[in-house]
C-alpha cells in the first residue's frame, strides 16, 4: 500500500491524513484482548507519576512511559506490518529507516492534553486510535497547516486566553480541557483507521468525559540519517517475541547493527534497561 497523490498533498499542506487500516481487522482486536488481559486497577502497581500516560495500564517501572504491552506482539503486528512499513519509507523517502518507538497512551477519564507541539525535525508519527476516538472519549484537536510556520503565534494566543479563563496550562490537567481555537477541527475515528500526522502540528485533545481509557498505540520512523535512537531493540524485546518476526520486520530494529543511543534518552535507559521488556502475551 501507498499513500496516494491526494494524500500526501494533505500530508504535507495540512499536516495529518487519515487512512482505512491497511491490516485485518483481527489484528486490532487482538490489541483490545491484549489490554483487557493486562489491565489492574487503576490504584494497583507502580506509580504513573509526571507520565500521565497510564490508566488502567500501569507503568512496567514507576514514573516510566512504557506499559507491558507497548511493544508487545500484538502491537508489533500493527507496526511492523509490511504495509505500514511501505507507508513509513514512502513519507521518509528511502527505504532504510528504522522503528524509534511505539507506545500506548491511555487517556484516563476525566483527563486532557493541552495545546503543544512534539517538536523534532518533523517526522510522521503513525496513530491508531484501536477503542475509537470521538470528542467524548478525548479525540485529537488539531490546528490544520500549522506544521508549517512557527507556533508562537499560536502558543502566545493559547497563553492569552488560558489567563483570560482561568484555565490551567499544563500539558496534562485532570479535569479541565485546554481553549478552543477558531481554527481547530477534531480527528474522530474508528478502529478501522490510522490517523498519520506532522511531528510539528499544533494539536491537544479534548477531556475524556467517559468512564472508561481512551487507547492509542502510536509510533514513528526515521530514515537512518537521523540519529535519535531510544532502543536496542534486543535488549527489550523477549527472545521468543523475535522469534515470530519475519526477517523484513527484523530489518527495521536494525538488530545486527551498530549505532549509539540518543543522549537524550541516556537516563531513560540507564533506569530501565533489564526491566522493561516486552514480549508474547
Amino acid at each position: 500500500m501507498k499513500f496516494t497523490q491526494e494524500q500526501l498533498e494533505q500530508y504535507h499542506d495540512l499536516g495529518y491524513v487519515i487512512v482505512d487500516c491497511p491490516f485485518p481487522e483481527s489484528l486490532t482486536e487482538a490489541c483490545m484482548a491484549a489490554v483487557e488481559g493486562a489491565a489492574r486497577d487503576p490504584s494497583e502497581g507502580p506509580a504513573d507519576g509526571s507520565k500521565r500516560n497510564h490508566f488502567r495500564l500501569r507503568p512496567q517501572v514507576e514514573d516510566s512511559y512504557w506499559c507491558s504491552l507497548d511493544h508487545s506482539l500484538p502491537f508489533l503486528k500493527i507496526i511492523l506490518h509490511p504495509e505500514i512499513v511501505e507507508l513509513a519509507r514512502q513519507l521518509n523517502g528511502e527505504s532504510d529507516i528504522y522503528l524509534r518507538n511505539g507506545g500506548i497512551n491511555e487517556q484516563a477519564p476525566d483527563r486532557s492534553v493541552g495545546w503543544h507541539i512534539d517538536g523534532g525535525p518533523g517526522w510522521a508519527e503513525f496513530m491508531h486510535y484501536f477503542s475509537g476516538a470521538s470528542r467524548q472519549n478525548g479525540c485529537l484537536r488539531i490546528v490544520p497547516g500549522s506544521h508549517n510556520g512557527p507556533p508562537d503565534s499560536l502558543q502566545e494566543r493559547a497563553a492569552r486566553l488560558r489567563d483570560e479563563r482561568g484555565i490551567p496550562g499544563s500539558p496534562a490537567d485532570d479535569g479541565w480541557e485546554d481553549i478552543p481555537l477558531e481554527e481547530e477541527i477534531s480527528l474522530e475515528v474508528e478502529p478501522h483507521q490510522l490517523i498519520v500526522r506532522h511531528s510539528r502540528l499544533f494539536h491537544a485533545t479534548w477531556l475524556n468525559r467517559t468512564k472508561a481509557g481512551r487507547y492509542m498505540s502510536h509510533w514513528l520512523f526515521h530514515p537512518h540519517t537521523i540519529d535519535n535512537h531510544r532502543f536496542t531493540w534486543g535488549d527489550y524485546l523477549t527472545p521468543e517475541l523475535l522469534d515470530t518476526l519475519s526477517p523484513e520486520q527484523r530489518e527495521v530494529l536494525w538488530l545486527k547493527r551498530d549505532f549509539d543511543i540518543d543522549p537524550a534518552y541516556d537516563r531513560e535507559r540507564s533506569r530501565e534497561l533489564g526491566r522493561v521488556k516486552w514480549g508474547v502475551v
